[in-house]
């Protein structure tokens, strides 16, 4: 009688087995004490000794590979009785797995299978696959679509057999439309961003060449500035050289665009990707020098001390691009500035004389402002009060009385009141004046409408070095360039000769600042706030106006540095003219655009760094004006630049040139 193994094997369908990977099957065996099928039942086997047991096979030769019946000698393996550990063989073919093996061989495992369990697994075992039934359409492709494998052959493809070529070759006459994309900074891993902006772009492209024009999509990369710097200070610290800085900068570029580039053609983005641009090509650094010069000839250029914002951790200005705002804690303060025209205050608002010492009380945030403060700020429309308080009389806003009293914690009565622009030109004293020698002098009342009531006390403390508007104010009244203190260096710290406060960094010297204006008797109030405040992109640190000789695009009426042929108009005119004759699509872009160059200040193009196209300029030591030969110079600069990149011109002297 044959053994219930025996009745198994022989009722196996081998044949199912055999087209395992054709019919997509998974078949399930186990020699031994278990028999596992495909649909996950376990069947056990009764009276089998694992160490004895074996399977007939069948004559396979007609149906079975050789991959197949291997499968299936597997299954005939002798094992040891004493082996208990579980051993599993799979076998692959055309990606497919064509069975398993599952091991049990543990004495004691085996049970009884009853004749009905026997059968239902012969059963199941010889159950026809009904989709070798189906009639179903023999596709070239694969039904899956595995895009994460297959993309990347496709771009192969598409760069082997120059697909974007052959486009260009096929509209070789048809109309153009050029897409000379706005370049990414070479600087890191592309993100999300670039893969929205170059994706969105490629489709236009690929639109308009399906439309018949001739689209051509001309790639490229900005590769000076302060983020590669950055990027190689903080591998190389900053101690490096001009000519080491540049080297490092260049190769770091090149490395940084071959990254980006594999990553957009990945994308699936077609272009000319054999012929990008890029700014640190030496042809594109000769045509800037080249460029620059006819803007200077057209009278746009010129050198000035204002305010822009400054960084200590880059030591150089930034553009308002390089601006972010975030939350910072400071100290606000209101500070009493002693009049020094009582006589002239009392007039100003009516009275024959002041029966007090008198004040014009000032609120900021920046305290380290404080020691370079030459003016002060009015409203000439807001009416001030002069408020007599234990401490003196105040003038302050009329609307702003009452919160400034409970602000100083101070009671107070209103003795008159006068419009700001009664006030213009008074006389006040700083208030560490009689501190400090340093500080012994007077701060004068400038009307301006950036003053309000808004907050504080509705008077503005001037320091013109550090605010675009103090700056603007105090060179409408009057004050030259020579007479603006400035006295915070650019690595963040006062000078080291300046009175109370020198060599101590602006941000640790507030609470020194402070406290020498308590002592003084003008600090009426402080606490600490929370407000929005500029940093700069790349540290996360704070930055400050801070007035510094730089080079300067005028955008308005004014005279430039070697102009011999000047433009008919400013060029913020030049450029709003062109924005009008510009098609946008949306239409909103040009609103937008417009709005960006109506308001925005003198475009400051000087920066105190390395890695950037040079502004090839020789200066007098004593006064400070460019050399006659400006012109010419710039003209041989280019040609240096041109041969040798902006590396062969920091390597020129000064003799080489003059």
């Amino acid at each position: 009688m044959a053994s219930a193994a025996e009745q198994l094997a022989s009722n196996l369908n081998w044949g199912a087995i055999g087209k395992a990977a054709e019919l997509k099957k998974r078949l399930w065996f186990t020699v031994g004490a278990l028999v596992v099928f495909r649909i996950g039942a376990y069947v056990p086997v009764p009276g089998v000794d694992p160490a004895a047991l074996t399977i007939p096979v069948p004559d396979l030769n007609s149906s079975l590979s050789a991959a197949q019946t291997e499968f299936v000698r597997r299954l005939n393996t002798r094992l040891q009785p004493d082996d208990i550990e579980w051993r599993r063989y799979e076998r692959v073919m055309k990606g497919q797995i064509i069975g398993e093996i599952l091991f049990a061989e543990r004495e004691g495992d085996a049970q009884r299978l009853s004749g009905e369990q026997l059968r239902w697994a012969a059963e199941r075992s010889a159950a026809t696959d009904y989709r070798a039934t189906l009639n179903l359409p023999d596709t070239p492709f694969p039904m899956r679509g595995d895009l994460p494998k297959r993309e990347p052959g496709w771009v192969r493809q598409w760069n082997d057999d120059g697909v974007y070529q052959q486009l260009r070759d096929a509209r070789c006459s048809a109309p153009k439309f050029i897409l000379h994309d706005g370049p990414p900074y070479a600087n890191g891993q592309i993100h999300m961003g670039h893969a929205v902006n170059k994706v969105l772009k490629d489709m236009i492209v690929k639109a308009r060449q399906l439309d018949g024009f001739d689209a051509q999509y001309v790639p490229g990369w900005d590769c000076h500035g302060l983020p590669i710097e950055n990027a190689i200070e903080k591998k190389f610290g900053r101690t490096l050289s001009r000519d080491d800085m540049q080297a490092r900068s260049r190769a770091y570029a090149t490395e940084q665009i071959a990254l980006q580039m594999a990553d957009f053609q990945r994308l699936g983005v077609l272009g000319d990707w054999r012929h990008p641009y890029r700014t640190m090509d030496f042809a594109n650094e000769a045509g800037e020098i080249r460029a620059f010069k006819r803007v200077i000839e057209r009278g746009f250029v010129y050198r000035g001390l204002k305010p822009v914002y400054w960084c200590f951790d880059c030591g150089s200005s930034l553009a308002e691009f390089e601006i972010e705002y975030a939350d910072k804690k400071s100290q606000t303060l209101d500070v009493a500035f002693p009049c020094a025209e009582p006589g002239k205050l009392a007039a100003a608002f009516g009275l024959p004389a002041l029966s007090k010492d008198a004040f014009a009380v000032i609120w900021t945030t920046t305290a380290w402002t404080i020691p370079a403060n030459q003016a002060l700020n009015l409203n000439p429309a807001l009416r001030y009060a002069l408020v007599d308080t234990e401490r003196g009389l105040m003038v302050v806003a009329e609307s702003l009385v009452e919160s400034c009293l409970a602000r100083w914690g101070l009671a107070g009565t209103v003795v008159a009141t006068t419009l700001g622009e009664a006030l213009g030109g008074l006389r006040f004293r700083h208030p560490l004046a009689a501190t400090d020698p340093g500080y012994d002098r007077d701060s004068p009342v400038f009307l301006a409408d950036y003053a309000t009531a808004d907050d504080g006390t509705g008077i503005v403390h001037s320091s013109p070095a550090y605010g675009v508007d103090d700056f603007n104010s105090c060179r409408a009244n009057g004050m030259t360039v020579d007479d603006i203190l400035n006295p915070v260096q650019g690595n963040g710290s006062y000078a080291a000769d300046f009175p109370l406060f020198g060599g101590q960094n602006i941000w640790k010297a507030v609470p020194t600042i402070l406290d020498t204006l308590k002592g003084a008797g003008r600090l009426l109030a402080t606490e600490t706030i929370s407000h929005s405040y500029p940093h700069c992109w790349r540290h996360k640190s704070p930055v400050i106006y801070r007035a510094a000789a730089q080079w300067f695009v005028r955008m308005d009426e004014g005279e430039g540095v070697f102009t011999v042929d000047k433009a008919p108009k400013t060029l913020r005119q030049l450029a709003l003219d062109a924005i009008d004759h510009t098609g946008f699509y949306p239409e909103n872009g040009r609103a937008r655009l417009r709005d960006m160059i109506a308001n925005r200040p003198d475009w400051c193009i000087s920066r105190q760094r390395s890695w950037g196209v040079p502004l090839p300029f020789f200066l007098h030591k004593d006064t400070g004006e460019l050399h006659p030969r400006t012109m010419e110079i710039l003209d041989q600069a280019a040609t240096i630049v041109e041969q040798g990149g902006i590396e062969a011109w920091s390597r020129v002297t000064a003799e080489d040139i003059l």
